[in-house]
């Protein structure tokens, strides 16, 4: 018999293909049985630690750390925590807003072995600082302010920086208090901070308690009184002793307004060119004489607040507006970083501080405990490339600005249909956001007994947990 490769009929291949097929499927079944039934193994991840007050910690941060602190903090993960001391070496010597240094700041040099605590930079940094300035005696300014008890207490920890002990009297209009202790408490706790308090309770609105301040600063004048200045309760001043020195440089004797003008030129289109109420309004002693003449016409006008204020003066004297412009109403919105990093001489007051943005002004003068007003807001760039703004920031930026570079970051949003150029008259020349930088915030800041000022500075992170930068000052 003939057998032919063409119709398939080869000896033993139907055989072989059968015995190929069944041990393919057999080896199929056992490898898909495996898979189902073989434990996985999945790249093993260190877990963060739940320590205390359910913060957890990564396995990395070695320090002991104060976990009531981190909860003050609103910090839930830790990812990386850094202490640093910082040594201060106060010098008479002129010294810029913005010194460059050689040295690092947060990274170690190669070579260089960590404190045990597996967190602390291991040597002190210095850095040189002006001598403070004396205490100032403001006996000859006296302030108004229209609020409610309610706010007044709030805000006394900020007057306490700029008017405590300094003689300055501060006079507040406020609406009935409702409380049976609020008006007395609120003066014992001014009293303990130095603050000389007025409180005046008036069945009025707040607009027309604001414009009322005016008769009440003239009634209340003395004899040694120049000034009269009208703030809002959020107006927040940084060094008493520059203001002084500032209102030295006006003619007292003549009848000035003086005040500081929006950053923004779409307010200014709206409200007119007037002294901005929040940066605070500067009426010298004749002023004073010549609105309080003229109360009753300007009280029944339709304007209200600071625009009535100028208004007034506008109509019925032949005084103008003295712009002074490190008076800053800060009318920009969400982020006032920019303004705050920029290294240029700090304004006299801020503005909108817990309201349109935040920085804790309180917290941020808590360093000139140790250094004084004249070390607020001073910046340090170190050769990492991280900067430090005292009380406000420590940053590094994504693209470094050259050394010669004094645009401000425009960190801020658009508000009332501003644009880039809305902004130019008062804060030129600006350079655009840096959307890559990373940015320590001030969140706490503590003066302690053994003349030690402790500062917290944290980077958010809500994905991977937030870094801490602890910085711990004291003097040489």
């Amino acid at each position: 018999m003939l057998f032919s490769a063409r119709d398939g009929s080869v000896p033993g291949a139907s055989w072989a293909w059968k015995k190929v097929l069944r041990f393919g499927a057999v080896f199929l079944f056992v490898v898909g049985f495996a898979a189902v039934l073989w434990p996985s193994v999945e790249p093993v991840k260190l877990p963060l630690q739940t320590v205390s007050n359910n913060i957890t910690v990564a396995p990395d941060v070695l320090c002991d750390l104060d976990y009531d602190k981190l909860e003050s903090l609103d910090v839930v993960k830790v990812a990386q925590y850094t202490r640093r001391e910082i040594v201060l070496d106060m010098t008479d010597e002129p010294l810029p807003y913005t010194q460059w240094l050689e040295q690092p700041f947060l990274e170690v040099p190669k070579g260089t072995e960590g404190a045990a605590d597996g967190c602390s930079v291991p040597a002190p940094v210095s850095l040189r600082v002006p001598q403070p300035p004396k205490l100032a005696d403001a006996s000859h300014i006296d302030f108004g302010v229209a609020t409610s008890v309610e706010r007044l207490n709030e805000s006394l920890d900020a007057f306490a920086h700029w008017a405590g002990y300094s003689r300055c009297r501060i006079f507040a209009l406020i609406e009935p208090d409702q409380s049976e202790n609020g008006k007395r408490d609120v003066l014992t706790k001014a009293d303990s901070l130095g603050i000389n308090l007025h409180i005046t309770e008036v069945e009025d609105d707040y607009l027309n308690r604001y414009f009322a301040l005016i008769p009440l600063l003239k009634e209340n004048a003395r004899e040694t009184t120049r000034w009269g200045c009208i703030i809002d309760d959020d107006t927040f001043f940084l060094s008493m002793p520059r203001l002084v020195d500032a209102l030295a440089k006006y003619d007292h004797t003549t009848s000035m307004y003086i005040g500081g003008l929006s950053e923004s030129i779409p307010q200014i289109a709206a409200f007119g060119m007037i002294g901005f109420g929040g940066a605070g309004v500067f009426l010298s002693k004749p002023l004073l004489v010549e609105m309080t003449n003229v109360y009753d016409k300007c009280s029944a006008m339709d304007f209200t607040g600071d625009r009535r204020i100028a208004i007034c003066v506008y109509r019925y004297t032949q005084t103008r507006l003295t712009v002074d412009h490190r008076l800053r109403q800060l009318d920009l919105m969400h982020d006032a970083s920019g303004f705050f990093e920029s290294g240029r001489e700090p304004p006299l007051t801020v503005h909108h501080w817990k309201s349109w943005f935040h920085a804790d002004m309180p917290k941020l003068a808590v360093v000139a405990e140790l250094c004084g007003d004249s070390c607020l807001l001073r910046k340090w760039h170190f050769g990492d490339g991280w900067i430090l703004t005292n009380g406000f920031s420590v940053i590094k930026y994504h693209a470094d600005p050259d050394q010669d570079d004094i645009a401000m970051e425009q960190t801020w949003d658009p508000h009332n249909g501003a644009n880039d150029e809305s902004y130019l008259h008062e804060l030129g020349p600006l350079r655009r956001k840096d959307e890559h930088k990373r940015s320590f915030q001030l969140q706490d800041a503590v003066h302690e007994e053994n003349d030690r000022v402790t500062q917290w500075y944290v980077m958010r992170d809500e994905r991977n947990g937030d870094q801490i930068l602890e910085l711990s000052w004291r003097k040489r």
